[in-house]
């Protein structure tokens, strides 16, 4: 019975250090923005010695009982900054800082309380490339895909469809419409963490697409055989 309940209690021991290591927070930054790392484990207790760890190996921050506050690596040179309350602020971010730090606050008695800190940083999403390509193309039908990249990774997209504008008195007797229902405007939209940004493809009927991206339509097919055969008419009046 004893040996049981003393394996229960060294379970319990362990799955609350367990936890205690596992990373509990995240944090999300862009780069050249900021990011502040802040440990949850204060609950208003006063830690008279602090440092912080990257990946558990490399110390980049501490302050002593003294108040002395040092940052030891050069890597973080000029972009770190330790708070009073133990929060850790880092400027300039770059790709590259993105990894798991751990903070180590000890306590009046002597009592070390470690918190791990997810930081994960982002690139700012740039303006969308748009185009479309036709599938099918004449007066009646048009088949087009749609597409939409920024050449990042760890983005979303989304297709914002058309929206049509509410009718304004739609229970009167009369109604004003003002509307061109040849054009349309399709708006793609790329996220991450940290930004969005968007771009937009306008189709002209019957098949005609243009995007902000580019100065011509992407695919005209019809506009082409017109042209062709109106240059194979001029080439034979030419002749005679």
């Amino acid at each position: 019975m004893a040996e049981g309940l003393t394996m229960i209690l060294l379970f319990l021991f362990i799955m609350q250090a367990s936890a205690q290591q596992d990373p509990s927070l995240e944090v999300v930054g862009a780069v050249h923005g900021e990011a502040y790392l802040s440990p949850s484990l204060q609950n208003k207790v006063s830690y008279h010695q602090t440092h912080w760890r990257r990946n558990n190996a490399v110390k980049i921050a501490s302050r002593d009982s003294r108040g002395k506050v040092q940052y030891p690596n050069s890597t973080y040179k000029g972009r770190l900054e330790l708070f009073p309350n133990s929060t850790l602020k880092i400027s300039r971010l770059q790709k590259n800082d993105s990894s798991i730090y751990q903070v180590y606050l000890e306590d009046e008695m002597g009592k070390e309380h470690i918190q791990k800190i997810l930081l994960t940083v982002y690139d700012l999403v740039p303006k969308p490339t748009v185009n479309a390509k036709v599938i099918r193309n004449d007066p009646e039908q048009c088949e087009v895909t749609l597409k939409c990249s920024v050449g990042l990774e760890g983005v979303t997209y989304e297709w914002i469809p058309p929206k049509k504008l509410p009718l304004e008195g739609a229970r009167a007797s009369e109604q004003y419409v003002s509307f061109n229902p040849s054009i349309e405007t399709y708006t793609c939209k790329v996220s991450n963490p940290v930004s969005s940004n968007y771009a937009l493809l306008t189709y002209r009927h019957p098949c005609s697409w243009t995007g902000e991206s580019s100065a011509a339509a992407s695919c005209t097919t019809t506009s082409v055989l017109v042209l062709g055969h109106l240059l194979l008419l001029l080439f034979f009046l030419a002749l005679a």
